[in-house]
């Protein structure tokens, strides 16, 4: 029997599955944005937390709060490597020194304050 090409309009809906798919077969690359949900995202994930140093050495780097607020130093990266908007309805804030790596954009909506 001859192997023909398979095409991806000749995949029906919902036809592949889980199981069907190598570990790391599908990169972002691949998924459209915003096709991902929260609902699909694994349970465990914590979004949003920072990381923070101070005294709760054992949530050290995850802002844990259960020994109460005893973390006071919001940590991150030198240098931005992911593109970011901040709407005109957000504040923000970093440390310096940074950087912005190549190609990467960071897009501040309403007004811009530097300190």
């Amino acid at each position: 029997m001859t192997i023909r090409k398979i095409i991806s309009r000749s995949i029906g809906t919902d036809v592949i599955v889980a199981d069907d798919l190598a570990n790391n077969s599908v990169t972002t690359a691949e998924i459209t944005d915003g096709a991902i949900t929260q609902a699909k995202l694994h349970s465990g994930v914590s979004l949003g937390v920072g990381a923070f140093l101070g005294d709760n050495s054992s949530g050290a780097l995850r802002g844990d709060t259960t020994n109460g607020k005893k973390d006071i130093f919001r940590v991150h990266e030198q240098e931005l490597n992911t593109n970011v908007t901040i709407p005109s309805t957000d504040n923000a804030l970093a440390a310096g020194p940074l950087s912005v790596a190549n190609n990467i954009t960071l897009t501040v909506s309403g007004n811009l304050t530097i300190v």
